[in-house]
């Protein structure tokens, strides 16, 4: 049985690659040497967790590994977190920031129970209010193992990194990779960002075997023309829901795409597109692209159009809470609406404090965005609700495109009026160079509205 160790991965494939890092290669072997100061500088200070706001480089790779190996709780921040909230989470979470590496002597290292808290993991909730989540080494492991039994494991596998580490899908690559001896291939964006450094991805991407991407990512290297190699095997995209239209040129250009569902809570992925359908049209009902079938081990509950999840990777609580974090039956309650396929497949209409009540008819965002980005010379959409003395509220949209005409609701209005109930119709709209994206590079719809709730006028 293999472990988060790197130890222990050294011991059982000393001369397996462990990390690729712009064109570096350290085999696990290396990787554990390099990382026994570290692990004995947290044994000897006892920090009751270890504060990181890592980077897709080996120094953050390394520190992870020595957290991993002597069972030291790691506080993992977003880089993008602001000095009020960096002290915030420190403060709650008791973390300390990393002590200095200790040289010599014998390393012995602790027993770590599987229920032993392994990573703290800010998430917004629907509220916009931080929430501190406790992972456990199991969860991750059996996110893993879930994983696995969808994507298997081949010899020459390179997963790429370029999400944020202080995100669940970024940190389970780590794990995932640690657990199967398996080559991590870093990609750090910097202070520019992702979407700022297309080109140079696109050509570390060449020598992956698996990927992990969020659909800005995707539609951005598809616009740079990228092309994927014979060795890419499968690309998982989530973070954010897949339009049709991308699905669709993801179709065209021979992505082997695997869209999914998770969250924090889930330590990422519960729900994947089969791997033997990863060339294959997705599924698209009601203007929603399908998140693929649940992952083995993992059951879905809907109730309503809620989403509940049971999983073993299911989460151990938030920091600083002692309310039930799961339901009687052992369920996580999410704040995602979603549905299910004739062949089970789930369909996540977003989340429940993003309906729009016009009138009182209810009016799902993704259905109206789905419809705004199949025009012509439409390249993003965001849709939100916005007040109403009449109505209550409004459909309101923000569009990324050049044809000034877009920008005219009435314009609009004639456009839509085949595909659209009236109520459905953006009656308010604005055009804009770009969107706002959040950390995971999904379009933030709170941080939309909230800039661009000024300019909308209604039609």
């Amino acid at each position: 049985m293999t472990t988060l160790s790197v130890f222990d991965a050294a011991r059982d494939m000393p001369d397996a690659v462990a990390i690729v890092d712009r064109g570096v290669s350290l085999t696990f072997a290396e990787a554990a040497r390099r990382t026994e100061p570290l692990a004995r500088a947290l044994i000897a200070t006892r920090v009751p967790a270890l504060a990181l706001t890592p980077r897709a480089d080996t120094a953050s790779l390394l520190w992870l590994y020595a957290a991993l190996a002597t069972g030291t709780p790691l506080l993992l921040l977003h880089g993008r977190a602001t000095p009020v909230e960096r002290e915030h989470l420190l403060r709650v979470s008791g973390a300390h920031e990393p002590p200095k590496p200790l040289s010599g002597g014998d390393l012995v290292l602790p027993e770590v129970a599987e229920s032993a808290i392994l990573a703290i993991l800010p998430t917004s909730g629907s509220t916009g209010a931080p929430r501190l989540v406790k992972l456990s080494r199991r969860a991750l492991v059996a996110s893993a193992h879930a994983s696995a039994r969808n994507l298997g494991w081949e010899k020459r596998d390179r997963w790429l990194l370029c999400l944020p580490l202080a995100h669940a899908g970024g940190l389970s690559i780590v794990t995932r990779c640690l657990l199967a001896r398996q080559t991590v291939l870093l990609f750090e964006p910097g202070s520019e960002g992702t979407l700022a450094r297309i080109a140079e991805l696109r050509e570390v991407l060449g020598g992956a075997t698996l990927a992990s991407l969020v659909p800005s990512v995707l539609a951005s290297l598809l616009d740079a023309g990228f092309s994927p190699s014979e060795d890419l095997r499968a690309v998982l995209l989530g973070g954010a829901g897949c339009s049709p239209e991308l699905a669709r040129r993801a179709h065209v250009a021979r992505v082997p795409l695997l869209t999914s569902y998770g969250l924090t809570e889930t330590a990422s992925q519960v729900v994947t597109r089969r791997y033997a359908e990863r060339y294959q049209p997705l599924p698209v009902r009601r203007g929603v692209v399908s998140s693929g079938h649940s992952l083995p081990g993992v059951t879905l509950r809907l109730e309503a159009d809620t989403i509940s999840v049971n999983a073993a990777s299911l989460f151990s609580g938030y920091v600083g809470e002692t309310a039930r974090a799961l339901d009687e039956r052992g369920f996580f309650v999410t704040s995602d609406r979603g549905e299910l396929g004739d062949d089970g497949e789930l369909y996540v209409r977003g989340r429940r404090d993003d309906v729009i009540v016009s009138g009182g008819e209810n009016v799902d965002p993704l259905e109206v965005e789905a419809e705004l980005l199949a025009l012509p010379g439409v390249h993003g959409a965001c849709v939100f609700g916005t007040p109403s003395e009449k109505f209550g509220e409004i459909v309101s949209a923000v569009l990324v495109a050049r044809d000034a005409a877009l920008g005219v609701p009435g314009h609009l209005a004639e456009l839509l009026a085949d595909r659209l109930a009236r109520h459905k119709v953006p009656r308010r709209v604005v055009l804009a160079e770009t969107l706002p994206l959040g950390a995971s590079g999904k379009v933030d719809r709170r941080a939309c509205r909230e800039r661009f709730f000024t300019n909308l006028r209604e039609g």
